[in-house]
């Protein structure tokens, strides 16, 4: 195992826990330091400490003296990545950890802090299965938090909503996220695609659910290769896709994109659509706007019109105009902490509340935008029933002139509240990222 691998993990989690950054953004953009042999070790070890996080605190506080909340943050991320790798890594090599983690202190010139670690690492090695054994007699809503890594009040709100499931729920959660792409018929059809990207040895496979999406059954990174460049397809998650499967959009019509980016779902109506009609993709950050603007190009997309706004405020002039309405609003993220595990520690409730009201002025919005026969598609990637099914049910009891709109044509027969106007995704029943998506129409 090579040291310099470790430092730079270490300053990856420092960065992550400090800032509260996502993880993958840091390792994507710190990775280019990290030999290609050890890439694939600093990555998993990178986001087992995020997504073990309670589970490792929990052995460094029965193992030491001195609590987590007391200790600095060197020391601190130094035993949170050897605690990750003893616990959940080969066990052949125990001792190069413990030893490669005192070394990392030491030549920062702590001679105390590096004796404290190796104290606490030997301790830890010592106890392995006795810490185990601990673990397992922990009361259930405790064990639960912390042999998952999930904060006690998320697991107490999650028994209420899947009752006995709710260790699977946890588990699928943790377990990471496959990597899935979306055709750009536009230029290519998935059948063509499959046999382009197996003839270059890449292993892809068609998704369950979603008609233009394909898994790839080895990632790398898929944006060197040519069909990328190409255009042939985005990187897009297979629930993310299905939100555009149900909007269904008919060629010619216009449409209002509230929250585009990254954009995954105007280029995809615009795919479906033929390049026809028009679409106005908004978004509040600058920066994620130029994203899109890069994805058109790459995709030969030409009736997508980028604006900057806000989709809390009402747009008096596009009421009545549209034949669609995207309305993927912000959340608490809660269906996607397979692909950001720290979105499971951060989310107070009086974030949720605020957010909440920030979803509904977004989806009253975009009611006053569609025409008579207009319809508007609202999703989110949580699996939160207050941000869910429980919003759309206020708005339909505040708005009499809309109801959910029947969506069992968009897919197939695995979900049984489609012919009722919305789905609910989870991980642990469809292997597929938490997602609401849900049709509303005037009538």
């Amino acid at each position: 195992m090579n040291n310099s691998y470790r430092t730079q993990a270490i300053e990856t989690l420092k960065k992550i826990f400090k800032d509260k950054s996502y993880s993958n953004i840091v390792i994507n953009n710190d990775m280019k330091n990290v030999e290609r042999r050890f890439l694939s070790l600093y990555r998993k070890s990178v986001l087992g400490v995020v997504e073990n996080l309670i589970y490792i605190d929990w052995i460094i506080n029965e193992m030491s003296v001195t609590k987590t909340k007391k200790m600095e943050m060197d020391v601190l991320t130094v035993l949170r990545l050897a605690v990750y790798q003893i616990f959940f890594l080969d066990k052949s090599h125990e001792n190069i950890v413990v030893n490669e983690s005192v070394q990392y202190i030491k030549d920062k010139g702590n001679v105390r802090g590096s004796k404290f670690v190796n104290a606490v690492l030997r301790n830890t090695l010592r106890n392995k299965d006795n810490l185990t054994a601990k673990m397992n007699e922990l009361p259930e809503d405790e064990y639960l938090s912390v042999k998952y890594s999930y904060p006690k009040e998320l697991i107490i709100k999650w028994k209420k909503q899947f009752g006995k499931d709710v260790e699977q729920v946890l588990i699928a959660n943790n377990t990471e996220a496959p990597l899935e792409i979306r055709v750009n018929t536009l230029k290519i059809q998935r059948d063509e695609l499959i046999k382009l990207l197996e003839e270059k040895g890449i292993k892809v496979y068609k998704c369950k659910y979603a008609d233009k999406g394909l898994v790839i059954e080895n990632p790398f990174e898929i944006d060197k290769t040519s069909e990328y460049k190409d255009g042939l397809f985005s990187v897009q998650s297979e629930s993310s896709m299905l939100s555009g499967q149900i909007l269904n959009p008919k060629e010619n019509s216009f449409i209002i994109d509230m929250c585009a980016a990254p954009g995954g779902k105007t280029l995809n109506a615009a795919e479906t659509m033929n390049n026809t009609g028009k679409i106005i993709a908004r978004d509040i950050y600058p920066g994620k706007l130029k994203l899109i603007e890069n994805e058109l190009k790459r995709l030969g997309i030409s009736n997508v019109k980028v604006e900057k706004y806000d989709a809390t405020v009402l747009d008096e002039s596009l009421i009545e105009k549209a034949d669609y309405v995207i309305a993927d609003v912000p959340c608490t993220g809660l269906g996607i902490i397979r692909r950001k595990p720290e979105i499971k520690y951060n989310k107070t409730d009086k974030e949720l509340n605020d957010i909440k009201e920030i979803q509904y002025k977004i989806l009253e919005n975009a009611s006053k935008y569609i025409k008579q026969t207009g319809e508007l598609v609202y999703s989110t990637c949580t699996t939160n029933s207050e941000e869910n099914f429980e919003l759309i049910n206020r708005f339909l009891k505040n708005n009499k002139g809309y109801a959910l709109a029947d969506i069992s044509e968009n897919v197939h027969e695995y979900f049984d509240a489609a012919g009722q106007g919305y789905i609910e995704i989870y991980p642990h029943l469809h292997g597929m990222d938490g997602f609401f998506i849900a049709k509303i129409k005037r009538i």
